[in-house]
């Protein structure tokens, strides 16, 4: 179960999710997840362009460089392909900045595969991201998810300062500069097999000290919630309610308040086909949200390009 290697009691999961944060303490290695040699071979072998890998530091995004320049020049292919220059990442890390891998799954196999097991325990599609900060540095700003996180550390330390959230589960991301007005709720520092499990929304903010850190984050971002069920209901009754598609009136009638009578008509029209609906309809419209995330978590078989082209080589073929 994958969902022990960032729990350390996984049937508390309910108890806490999107809700209250969780520090599990020795959890043990994951090293066929994500290490320091996975992150080298990433870097300076697979070739990535960005923005699967970014670079932060002291809260800003200082970008990457796309091409490799050499005492020769340029780096043809490097430039021709617009590869992070892994180089010039190194030497930005030296100078304490954070490398940050984005949407693992799409290209490290391992992470793949753990946030597959990972999605099927927590019941919703998994993403990861991967942390590298040298000692005494600080990468992403200040900030809340929209998605609730484990954040699982694997090498070195790093201390984390929590507040509390706006408001209950906000749905609006925070933006750049923004600074929590909400008091410090705690501070913990996660040591290598640690894993914090971070409702969406707490403020939060990553720093070093004598040590670097390695960490990587499972979010589970993609969840459905109310809004979106709103959303198919709205959807649904704008089919069957003539007035919900009238256009809206002009400046003049909104500002001489003449929209008034015709915002009425709107809104008692779509009160009474809210209420035609039914607790059926409303269930069915769940049921449809969750058989489309149940289809996209089923692992269904790799193509096979070989069979798909026509070229795979049969018995007897020399």
């Amino acid at each position: 179960m994958a969902l022990e290697e960032v729990l350390d009691d996984p049937s508390m999961l309910a108890s806490i999710r999107d809700r209250k944060p969780h520090v599990s303490r020795g959890l043990g290695k994951l090293d066929h997840v994500f290490s320091t040699e996975i992150a080298q071979t990433l870097l300076f072998d697979r070739g990535l362009r960005a923005p699967y890998i970014r670079l932060w530091r002291k809260g800003e995004d200082i970008g990457v460089r796309d091409a490799a320049k050499t005492k020769g020049g340029a780096d043809e292919r490097r430039v021709l392909s617009g590869l992070v220059d892994p180089h010039y990442a190194v030497s930005e890390i030296r100078a304490g900045a954070t490398l940050v891998f984005q949407a693992m799954s799409t290209y490290c196999p391992e992470v793949a595969s753990f946030c597959a097991d990972l999605s099927e325990d927590v019941g919703c599609p998994v993403a990861a991201n991967a942390f590298l900060t040298p000692p005494h540095a600080q990468g992403a700003p200040v900030h809340y998810d929209m998605a609730s996180v484990f954040i699982r550390q694997l090498a070195g330390s790093k201390t984390w300062r929590l507040h509390e959230p706006p408001g209950t589960w906000p749905i609006r991301r925070s933006k750049p500069g923004d600074k929590p007005e909400t008091p410090l709720a705690h501070e913990i520092t996660l040591h290598p097999g640690d894993c914090l499990y971070l409702p969406r929304g707490y403020y939060h903010e990553g720093i070093t000290g004598e040590d670097g850190s390695v960490h990587i984050t499972f979010s589970d971002g993609v969840e459905d919630h109310w809004v979106d069920v709103l959303h198919d209901v709205l959807d649904l009754v704008a089919q069957r309610t003539e007035s919900l598609r009238g256009r809206l009136p002009g400046r003049a009638e909104a500002l001489s308040g003449e929209s008034r009578e015709v915002w009425q008509t709107v809104r008692e029209d779509m009160v009474r086909a809210l209420e035609g609906l039914g607790d059926e309809m409303i269930s069915a419209l769940i049921v449809r949200r969750l058989q489309a995330r149940e289809e996209e978590l089923s692992r269904s078989e790799p193509a096979r390009l070989a069979e798909i082209l026509s070229v795979e080589s049969k018995p007897g073929d020399v």
